[in-house]
């Protein structure tokens, strides 16, 4: 073969036509290739006509008769039967459910509810735009949020995104009275003194945070979301508050309540607009934890348990905490003795494995959505 092909490469052709082509330049028939090659003449005929393939033993056999390499005929082959499925799925719609999976954990959304399931693309397609508000699947979802995470402060993931929306969806469904940044500001010091009531308060909190105008909505997390709670605004004068309850204990709770409220109180003095810290300014370190999250944190300890009272109770009793003595703490300090455990979890004073058993449960205590 003194040329490897002459035709064009936008022109695929099956490897029977240049087999052919070889015969003729040859003046052999097909009788003749099959007795050099020492194959049936069905066989040949049937490669010739594209209805076999040509395996890497008759591409080696090709090879040596018409003095080409083996490679050559597997490619031609390949290149073949590859354009033959391209073209079977030219009119399919896989590149569009790719783009609707990376958009969103869709199993899990159909199993909870929070979109229907679909008997066809377009209605899957249908279902995904109205959750994440979107007009296309070829957008990007846009939620504007602060979130308390344990995977970094980089870009959220599209199931982080989604569990937003279902938070977003929740809170749009409930009815509070007008937000009041003075009322909300001053409910915040002894907010934390429900943690004593026998449910762990966090319903009452919640109630009487909608008072003041701030949605409290409690989502079971996703998987791998990472997320503890979050952040946002509906409107300029509807802050939303979102727990995922990823650790179900009563010291993670009321911290990552007060930690969003926190952010509350930071977008409050701006008539509901986050500041533009907290949302403009990629991280050069996604894993770097950012001041207004430093704030937050510090803002939530010092609600929980004001720190010179935990300073002196640590000073006065370390290194070893008793039941008794973090009870008795804990009465002087207005707040469940779980959230003291948690608090000295935290700044490692207690090693993690002392007293979980303080550690109340309260997911079923609270208004799961």
């Amino acid at each position: 073969m003194a040329r490897e092909t002459t035709r064009s490469v936008a022109e695929v052709y099956a490897p029977g036509e240049f087999i052919r082509e070889e015969l003729a330049a040859r003046g052999w028939t097909q009788g003749d290739l099959c007795k050099i090659l020492r194959r049936p003449l069905q066989s040949i005929n049937e490669i010739i006509n594209g209805k076999k393939e040509i395996t890497p033993e008759t591409a080696l056999a090709l090879g040596e008769a018409f003095g080409t390499s083996a490679e050559l005929w597997l490619n031609l082959e390949n290149t073949y039967r590859l354009s033959k499925a391209r073209a079977k799925q030219a009119d399919t719609e896989i590149g569009r459910r790719a783009r609707i999976y990376s958009l969103a954990p869709i199993k899990e959304l159909q199993e909870r509810g929070w979109i229907k399931a679909a008997s066809n693309l377009d209605e899957l397609e249908a279902e995904v735009c109205r959750f994440l508000e979107i007009s296309s699947v070829t957008e990007q979802p846009k939620l504007a949020l602060v979130a308390r995470r344990g995977d970094g402060y980089g870009e959220l993931s599209s199931t982080q995104i989604a569990w937003a929306f279902r938070a977003k969806h929740v809170a749009s469904e409930i009815k509070v009275c007008r937000f009041n940044p003075q009322r909300f500001e001053a409910l915040l010091p002894t907010l934390t003194r429900l943690s004593v009531r026998e449910d762990g308060g966090g319903r009452e909190a919640i109630a009487q945070l909608a008072k003041a105008g701030v949605r409290v909505v409690v989502v079971p997390r996703l998987p791998n979301t990472h997320i503890d709670g979050a952040m946002f605004w509906l409107r300029a004068d509807a802050p939303v508050v979102a727990i995922s309850l990823r650790y179900d204990r009563i010291d993670s709770f009321w911290f990552t309540l007060m930690h969003e409220l926190a952010h509350v109180c930071q977008g409050s003095a701006k008539e509901g607009v986050l500041d533009i810290d907290l949302i403009s300014e990629i991280q050069q370190d996604p894993k770097a934890r950012p001041e207004y999250e430093k704030k937050a944190d510090m803002l939530a300890s010092k609600w929980l348990v004001p720190c010179d009272m935990l300073c002196t109770f640590i000073r006065s009793t370390k290194p070893y905490y008793s039941r008794d003595s973090i009870v008795r703490f804990a009465s002087q300090a207005g707040v469940h003795p779980g959230i003291v455990v948690g608090r000295l979890h935290h700044l490692r004073e207690m090693k993690y494995s002392n007293l979980r058993d303080m550690l109340k449960k309260v997911s079923s205590s609270l208004p799961v959505s």
